[in-house]
């Protein structure tokens, strides 16, 4: 019998088409699978779309969220509901549910379902919430290291939802019937005798929004350069932002027809006039993933706190600008009052790269205040970005590199093909220093971890001697977790660190102590294998010299 796998995915239809990958990823772990997916109904039309899927499982949560916070129903009744609603899904038997979804509602749903293995968000009948596999756990650390995570969450998916194999690009299977409507809708406006550009003018946050007159300045640019067409696409809620865009064009001289589907059509249907398109330029949205999987070449413009490496277009042959500014991205839980990156991204250099991706005219030489990247496959078969303007941060560069070769080979226990960082990190000393304080104090806290376990195995149980342990084992870690936060060598092994000590799942008490035990034996190999690989660099002149390869040590995952 062919292995059975339920997904769950009901928060945002972009993050439906991130998870192609995922879903060709299956079919190569276990091929011939029957992959299911949970979804939210406003999201299901999209999912039709999706390769490889058995059923879609949908449910309007939106309203469920809503009426559990109206109490428009009592909760036995919404228990009720769901629970007649979630009896096919335990009675189907799965081998494995993959949640998608990061939320406590969705890990109970994981749970209740009761597959023989779960991956993401789980949440057990005591009502905890405990993260299951190591890609997955990775996904909530990514915000607070950011500036050095290099792993699109395409490749989260897929390698958390499955594991490592070739690379598989995001693609959507437009109905036949669907995509004549799209060759329709644009033969009125000169059907494909014109070539077509999408503009996504808008987006769910405006926080990631270019300014719309911008837009509009640049399309009236590229008009004067190539002969060209634009069809807005958006939804009815952007409506006047697209106007903006469009007064502002024809205020700027622009002369190319404009064609709008604002609002006119349904997701599979924008997906099918997205695939009639030669480029989308966007800003980062749902849309933007449906331009990738529908096979067009995407134009991101990466401002606010939206991090390309994290959601921008996947695969090759996309760009990505994004501000030249030490403050961008920034964080989600900052507010800025000026947006002063949007400013940075001038309409003649974006019409300039416009130009170059519609019809191959050289690259635009002259670039300032941005950063341009072109999304590639990297050696390991994952999606990757190539900055070709503008000059990174050597900080944020090095350690960007290095940790995605680490991360890669701790959580699979493989090496990565990608090349191997060959000189050292700028803050090569103040990294040893930070490496060769640290590790005696992780000593110190597997000591007292193992103190721990030997104490719990005791009768009587010595509750005082444990509850002072405790605490000294408690002061410990915060001590090393503040100190590790402010050095790029071990910050992101002490945010996988405070992770992974709230993941601890055990609760018969020498079992918790034990998993404590685990944890910081994990996080201490970690840290060796890091102090490995940047000894590597010391020579008896002070440094390795240029040239010089450093293979970083594999330790294991548990």
């Amino acid at each position: 019998m062919n292995k059975q796998v339920l997904l769950i995915n009901i928060t945002r239809m972009g993050d439906l088409v991130q998870m192609g990958t995922l879903l060709q990823r299956l079919q190569h772990e276990w091929p011939g699978v029957a992959v299911d997916l949970v979804v939210d109904e406003r999201f299901a039309p999209i999912a039709k779309l999706l390769p490889h899927l058995r059923h879609i499982i949908d449910y309007d949560f939106h309203r469920l969220v809503d009426e559990s916070r109206a109490q428009t129903k009592d909760v036995v009744t919404l228990y009720r509901e769901m629970t007649d609603w979630a009896a096919p899904l335990i009675e189907a038997g799965y081998d494995r549910v993959v949640n998608l979804t990061f939320n406590r509602r969705s890990g109970l749903l994981a749970s209740y379902v009761g597959a023989k293995e779960i991956r993401g968000i789980a949440s057990p009948k005591d009502g905890d919430v405990v993260i299951h596999n190591p890609w997955m756990a990775y996904l909530t650390d990514v915000h607070s290291q950011r500036q050095f995570n290099h792993f699109n969450l395409v490749d989260i998916y897929a390698l958390g939802g499955s594991g490592t194999g070739p690379f598989a690009p995001l693609s959507l299977d437009i109905p036949p019937g669907t995509a004549q409507w799209a060759r329709d809708f644009f033969e009125p406006h000169g059907g494909q005798q014109m070539p077509w550009m999408a503009v996504q003018v808008g987006a769910s946050d405006p926080m990631k929004a270019w300014r719309p007159e911008l837009f509009g300045q640049t399309l009236a640019v590229l008009s004067r350069q190539t002969r060209v067409g634009y069809v807005f696409i958006g939804t009815e809620s952007e409506r006047k932002a697209i106007e903006t865009a469009q007064m502002a064009y024809r205020k700027a001289g622009g002369s190319a027809p404009l064609c709008d589907a604002v609002g006119r059509t349904t997701l599979p249907q924008l997906a099918a006039v997205l695939a009639q398109c030669r480029l989308l330029l966007t800003n980062d949205t749902g849309p933007m993933h449906l331009a990738v999987g529908a096979g067009i070449p995407v134009i991101d413009l990466s401002v606010g706190h939206v991090d390309f490496r994290e959601t921008g277009p996947y695969g090759p042959g996309h760009w990505i600008v994004q501000p030249d500014m030490g403050c961008a991205p920034c964080g989600f839980d900052q507010v800025c009052l000026h947006h002063a990156c949007k400013d940075r991204l001038v309409p003649d250099q974006i019409a300039s790269l416009c130009l170059h991706v519609l019809t191959g005219a050289a690259f635009p030489a002259t670039l300032t205040g941005i950063k341009i990247f072109r999304s590639r496959v990297d050696e390991d078969g994952l999606g990757g970005a190539d900055i070709c303007a503008g000059r990174e941060d050597p900080t944020i560069g090095w350690y960007g590199r290095f940790w995605r070769r680490f991360w890669f080979e701790q959580f699979t226990g493989r090496p990565s093909l990608v090349p191997m960082v060959s000189e050292p990190p700028p803050d090569w000393k103040e990294s040893m220093a930070i490496l060769d304080r640290v590790l005696p104090l992780a000593a110190g806290l597997v000591s007292r971890a193992k103190e721990m376990v030997r104490l719990t195995a005791r009768r009587p149980l010595p509750v005082s001697a444990l509850q002072q342990m405790q605490l000294e084992e408690n002061r410990a870690r915060q001590t090393i977790v503040a100190l590790s936060l402010q050095f790029p060598a071990t910050a992101s092994l002490a945010v996988a660190l405070v992770r992974d000590t709230h993941n601890d799942d055990s609760h018969e008490l020498t079992g918790m102590a034990e998993a404590r035990l685990a944890t910081y034996r994990r996080w201490q190999n970690r840290l060796h294998a890091v102090a490995a690989g940047f000894r590597a660099f010391k020579t008896p002149q002070g440094f390795a010299p240029r040239g010089t390869r450093m293979a970083l040590p594999m330790a294991p995952i548990g």
